[in-house]
């Protein structure tokens, strides 16, 4: 390897022991409990209203995003950005249909675009920090993989050995390796700054997430679940806000 590729190295490294890992690891099943949210209130007629009314934030980031996007200045970024606010997008609708009707079927439809927009961002960071020339079809080939993911997963619970393995690692791969890109490829400290700032929404969405009935409880108002949708459109909101335009 040249000396001036070790950074690459790093990344690639961490990215075959996260496979490894979680190829040895048992198959990790769905909580069958997954589907029970501390807030099902009904209002207008809806069901769950507020665990579903508060995916619109993702839909009004992947517009402003899609906004953006003429105005890039590394230009080559432009494709694996476009497909990130898309599947934000898409994101607020597939989370507000699963929310409205929680199961495993309507669940698809919520991680699919997730992972899409997963591996658009990875490819993105790639794109704009990491790699010297673009190459073509790897925003495509990460994409696959992605959604893959959600569809082998949702192929397995159909025949009862439900496996979250692959949908795990393309969930946290990016998280893991986001910070490692900033260390390694740093560029001006506002965009680092955006995207750390991403980091910490992102993990405040999973806290949210974990203490989704404690949260209604100190509240009286809002679940940690809905809230936890406003921080994950928060930490979405850095990381467009992250990718430079031209003056």
């Amino acid at each position: 390897m040249r000396v001036e590729n070790w950074r690459q190295g790093v990344l690639v490294a961490i990215s075959l022991i996260a496979v490894l890992a979680l190829s040895v690891a048992g198959r990790v099943a769905q909580d069958p409990g997954y589907h029970r949210f501390a807030d099902s209130t009904t209002l207008f007629g809806l069901a769950n209203f507020f665990n579903v009314v508060s995916n619109l934030p993702f839909i009004g980031v992947g517009a402003f995003g899609l906004w953006r996007a003429p105005r890039l200045a590394h230009a080559p970024a432009r494709d694996a950005y476009r497909v990130l606010c898309m599947a934000v997008i898409l994101v607020g609708f597939g989370s507000a249909y699963y929310h409205h009707v929680p199961g495993n079927a309507t669940l698809l439809w919520d991680r699919l675009p997730m992972t899409v927009a997963f591996m658009a961002l990875l490819t993105l960071l790639l794109e704009e920090r990491v790699l010297e020339r673009r190459k073509p079809g790897l925003l495509w080939l990460l994409v696959a993989v992605g959604a893959s993911s959600a569809v082998y997963w949702a192929l397995t619970e159909s025949l009862g050995q439900g496996d979250l393995r692959p949908y795990i690692l393309v969930q946290f791969l990016p998280v893991v390796l986001i910070p490692l890109i900033i260390a390694l490829f740093p560029t001006g400290p506002s965009s680092n700054r955006l995207l750390l700032a991403a980091l910490g929404l992102y993990g405040l969405a999973k806290l949210l997430e974990t203490f989704d009935s404690r949260t209604l409880e100190l509240t009286a108002v809002v679940s940690g679940h809905s809230l936890k949708h406003v921080a994950a459109a928060a930490a979405v909101l850095c990381i467009v806000r992250a990718i430079p335009t031209r003056a």
